[in-house]
């Protein structure tokens, strides 16, 4: 476990007497809660988590803040990160950096360690056993748990956010009572709802704080923001436009928000409302798990740096278009999916440098590193193509170094997530099981579990593919097309969501993007864009039969144009660094899932198959794309963007053991010329 020392905490895990740990999936793990004795610990420990003073190195206030904000404070006693010292910021987080993911690996320890301590002093000091047994017992569920992951992309749980984390309060379970009887469940309030800051147990605004510890609000340009400085408490969603503060400062949490922009995306498109009947039957067909797909295609990526950022990692001579899906592209939407989008509603984790503050982060990224440890499993020997990368500092975070040495770690120190003593259960070695079998389970285990295009495609319920044959034959024989868009951005400039859309416009179906008026308090009003995202009023009430909306979530980078550090504005010197350096990112979206839905779709004319005859066409009038932070964003602020519409092959198969692959990606570059923020010919020649 970590241990206070006079200059710095030891981070080295939950250390087993024999296997590692099992770091469960939270649904599972929370079963029948009220009845389970590691759902107790974990939320009473959570709870004197949330009571340490925010003065403290170890409070969740502080512990949190090395993510972000208030980005003041040298986190025990650490250096502030190498990349911009003397700016005096204290921002450590890592992002569109190639140890994204190494970075927060030992982060996630440190929580899961802190709390596992905390654990000990509530059967220490807070629970009262009447029976060795029972004490022996929670004891034993104490050295069992390990932090669970929230995986939003289970097909099973179509985004939904874990019961536990709803209510304001819950049922937790207490040790037996006098006379061996068990005891009713004891009502708590639930620290997953949401965390409050507190000054001698009162809430206390963000803002409020004593200098060294303020977190201000966020100045987004054109007279925007966001309002940390107004809260006490963390919001999911819950921060509306045209409200008070008094009405969300101690956090509010609107949930039922959260699984629709997972799982549909929902909020990057204007409901049908013609028929419900026939809405439903579109959304079960067409607005499947997105988020699944990206996994797919994330775990047959081979080599480190393209898998772990959004960073561009590749020359121009040496492009790979499939590559452009990375772990952290798919986390970044998740951050937006879970926090708010800006319109509806904002919460903490849609901002990176306040998202550690809400609790749900730590179930998101421990989901992170679990993908991670999948990706690892399956590509194993694949690490850092730059050595010196691989031993550079993983700031503020010191454990025991592959050599005993007690110092900061390195990604190469925290290569082998079991040398923190936990490990997730699809990746334990079965007996008798080898390693081709391992790795053929989890092949099956993300086949079955998450959303892709092949299914989609192998399924064929659009008849699309028939040629006399049974599609297992057809795949065998065949390859398939698929489509996706690529794009390259500069993060530094502003933040952003930009909204990709493929629309049907022949009538009776129509593209639309309805933007509210947002007369808040800290978003200003939206211009408003119809089909072809050009300026006027806002509309409510367009009809929609079909659209698709894909977003890449681009999240607060903090880099502005200020270069200077304020207390309670930090720069983040990563976001400076790369921009001096004119660092860009990338991300990419699949297209083939819409284009093929579209073309089943009878309603909809001009496709009626997704062959690259009938597509380029088809996208050339019917795709289009907008940037957004709540209000539209002239392309002029964003000269770097740069969006890319490909045409490539993709080997599908009907074996649960093999993923699809992809190669062979074409320029359609007709389909962006000439339109803003559209690759040109010339673009396109530059990654030939």
């Amino acid at each position: 476990m970590s241990e206070e020392r006079p200059s710095h905490v030891v981070i080295q895990g939950i250390l087993p007497k024999e296997a590692p740990g099992i770091r469960r999936e939270f649904s599972d793990w929370a079963k029948d809660y009220k009845n389970n004795i590691q759902v107790s610990l974990f939320i009473r420990a959570l709870r004197k988590f949330y009571d340490i003073p925010y003065t403290e190195t170890l409070s969740y206030f502080q512990v949190a803040g090395i993510h972000g904000y208030p980005g003041n404070l040298k986190w025990d006693g650490a250096v502030a990160p190498p990349h911009d010292r003397d700016a005096r910021h204290y921002i450590y987080c890592t992002h569109n950096h190639f140890n994204f993911p190494t970075w927060h690996r030992p982060y996630m320890v440190l929580f899961e360690e802190t709390l596992w301590k905390l654990m000990g002093e509530v059967i220490e000091k807070d629970l009262e056993f009447h029976d060795d047994a029972d004490k022996k017992l929670w004891l034993e569920e104490r050295n069992k748990w390990r932090l669970p992951y929230w995986d939003w992309a289970l097909n099973s749980a179509q985004g939904k956010v874990p019961d536990l984390f709803v209510p304001d309060s819950i049922d937790i379970r207490q040790p037996v009572g006098e006379g061996g009887s068990q005891q009713e469940s004891e009502n708590v309030p639930n620290p997953l709802a949401r965390f409050q800051v507190k000054e001698n147990g009162v809430p206390i605004k963000m803002g409020k704080l004593p200098k060294k510890y303020r977190v201000d609000s966020v100045p987004l340009g054109d007279g925007s923001y966001l309002p940390w400085a107004e809260c006490s408490g963390t919001s999911r969603w819950g921060i509306k436009p045209h409200t008070q503060p008094d009405e969300w400062t101690e956090g509010v949490n609107k949930t039922e928000m959260i699984a629709p922009a997972i799982n549909n995306h929902e909020w990057y498109f204007s409901p049908d409302r013609r028929k419900p009947e026939d809405r439903k039957k579109r959304e079960e067909a067409i607005f499947k798990h997105p988020v699944g797909d990206l996994l797919h295609r994330l775990f047959k990526i081979d080599n480190w740096e393209d898998f772990s950022s959004t960073r561009v990692n590749q020359a121009p001579s040496d492009i790979d278009w499939e590559k452009w899906v990375s772990l952290e592209y798919v986390h970044n939407n998740l951050h937006g999916f879970i926090g708010g989008d800006g319109v509806e509603g904002i919460g903490h984790m849609q901002n990176v440098p306040s998202a550690a503050f809400d609790p749900i982060f730590y179930m998101h990224h421990c989901n992170i590193d679990r993908i991670t440890a999948m990706w690892q499993t399956l590509h194993e020997g694949v690490w850092f193509e730059n050595d010196v990368l691989a031993e550079r500092e993983l700031y503020p975070f010191r454990g025991p170094k592959l050599d005993g040495e007690i110092d900061y770690f390195t990604s190469n120190d925290v290569r082998d997530w079991t040398r923190f003593g936990y490990q997730y259960e699809i990746l334990e070695l079965r007996d008798g099981e080898t390693e081709v079998g391992r790795k053929r389970r989890i092949n099956e285990f993300i086949d079955k579990s998450y959303f892709s295009t092949a299914q989609v495609l192998l399924k064929d319920e659009g008849h699309l593919f028939h040629d006399g044959s049974d599609i297992e034959s057809f795949a065998a024989r065949n390859d398939f097309e698929d489509y996706i868009i690529d794009v390259i951005y500069d993060r530094q400039v502003i933040p952003l969501t930009l909204l990709i859309a493929l629309s049907v416009a022949n009538g009776v179906s129509k593209l639309c993007s309805e933007w509210r008026s947002l007369h808040g308090p800290f978003l200003p009003r939206c211009p408003g864009t119809s089909a072809r995202v050009q300026r006027g009023d806002c509309q409510d009430n367009l009809q929609v039969t079909q659209a698709r909306w894909d977003g890449l979530q681009f999240l607060d980078s903090l880099a502005r144009k200020r270069k200077q550090h304020r207390i309670g504005h930090p720069t983040c010197g990563n976001c400076v660094s790369q921009q001096a350096e004119n660092i860009l990112s990338n991300a990419m979206i699949p297209l083939t899932i819409p284009l093929y839905n579209a073309a089943a779709d009878k309603d909809i004319e001009g496709l009626e198959n997704i062959h690259p005859d009938q597509v380029k066409d088809f996208l050339a009038n019917e795709l289009t794309w907008v940037a957004t932070n709540g209000t539209i964003i002239p392309w002029q602020r964003l000269p770097k963007t740069k969006v890319f519409v490909l045409k490539g092959k993709a080997k599908h198969y009907t074996e649960n053991s093999k993923l699809s692959s992809y190669k062979e990606y074409d320029a359609l570059g007709h389909i962006t010329h000439n339109k803003p923020a559209g690759a040109s010919h010339a673009d396109y020649g530059q990654y030939a």
